[in-house]
């Protein structure tokens, strides 16, 4: 049984123990979704300016190789790909895991339980058997937001575990994005429409999507729709091709990360789900609009989007309501003409772009 060092509990001032030493190598094993990695990135934005000389390795599906490798990683191994043979990981240091997952997860790598210094989270059930130094992320719910319990995963090398909400949304920035999209789509003048989240948030109805594209393009607005192929085919059984409106655009399954993240940059603004676009589009420095419910581990205290000219929108403060994604009253209550009258006010030329990045809009 290996020996377990758990930080966190206490204030850097009362724990007098000397904090670990940066590594040679750092191996972070990143989160699987796509808004959960940018909501990381601030830790590696943090770590990259702490430890300029260490040199960093992630763990992550492939398609997020590009974002990690702008954002500063020196090496990329991609979670989805196994290689045809393990992964040395003899020089690796340290390691950060942002995932409750066994160390057998990731045994087709090689032999993680190796590194000397296993990083990971006391709430995690998984890591408390394999990580050797566990962190208090949250104590009595404290903090929220997820990017501040990410933060605290670096209280083991002396790092402040509590920056301000404002400097956490700077480090998560991303420089905007150039990649063409298919010629069919537009290039300005648009507004970017996510409807869906794989099922990882709450769902705003079909109905108040199509009614929120017909209030955009009656105002002038081109819609872009974006998402899966198979959230394409659940739209279309709602709201065949053939009877949208003009100005409305499909771009369901015909994006990869790169174009994805060019489309938004180009969008006057962007409404989604909290779901991995509403956040990329939020650190690209563009016109975010999420769609929350006020319920524990899915509201805005926990999941804001991360960006100057970000904000969530949520019915209600709280939620006292028993329902699941397929029932939830509350995502419903937000009405379409509340959002549309949303992404009127943040693309107006005089918007506020520093408005703090989580703000609450109740629907009338």
């Amino acid at each position: 049984m290996h020996r377990t060092s758990r930080w966190g509990l206490v204030p850097r001032p009362l724990d007098r123990r000397p904090p670990l030493a940066w590594p040679a190598h750092l191996l972070i094993i990143g989160p699987g979704g796509l808004g959960d990695t940018i909501v990381a990135l601030p830790v590696l934005r943090r770590v990259r300016h702490a430890a300029p000389q260490t040199k960093i390795s992630w763990i992550a599906p492939s398609a997020f190789r590009p974002l990690l490798e702008m954002a500063g990683v020196d090496g990329f191994i991609a979670s989805d790909q196994p290689p045809p043979v393990p992964q040395d990981f003899a020089d690796v240091g340290a390691m950060v895991t942002f995932q409750d997952a066994g160390a057998s997860t990731y045994s087709q790598l090689g032999t993680l339980a190796s590194i000397p210094l296993r990083i990971g989270s006391a709430h995690g059930l998984r890591q408390r058997r394999w990580c050797n130094h566990l962190v208090h992320v949250k104590r009595l719910g404290w903090p929220r937001h997820e990017a501040e319990r990410n933060f605290r995963l670096l209280i083991p090398f002396g790092i402040d575990p509590a920056p301000p909400l404002h400097e956490l949304t700077r480090l998560a920035a991303i420089p905007p994005h150039d990649s063409a999209t298919p010629a069919d789509l537009p290039t300005t003048g648009y507004v970017v429409l996510h409807a869906f989240s794989a099922g990882h948030a709450r769902e705003w109805p079909i109905a108040h999507w199509i009614a929120l594209t017909g209030l955009l393009t009656a105002r002038g607005w081109s819609v872009v729709l974006t998402g899966s192929a198979s959230e394409a085919q659940r739209l279309a059984a709602a709201w065949p091709r053939a009877t949208r409106h003009a100005g409305v655009h499909d771009a369901f399954g015909r994006l990869d990360l790169g174009q994805l993240s060019g489309l938004l940059s180009r969008a006057a603004a962007v409404v989604a789900a909290s779901t991995g676009p509403l956040h990329l589009a939020a650190a690209l420095g563009v016109p975010s609009l999420g769609l929350f419910v006020p319920r524990k581990g899915l509201d805005l205290s926990r999941w804001a989007p991360l960006g100057a000219r970000a904000q969530g929108v949520q019915a209600r403060t709280r939620c006292a309501l028993r329902c699941n994604a397929q029932s939830c009253r509350c995502i419903g209550e937000l009405t379409p003409l509340a959002v549309a009258d949303a992404v009127a006010s943040a693309t107006r030329p005089e918007a506020d772009v520093a408005r703090a990045p989580i703000a609450l809009a109740r629907a009338s």
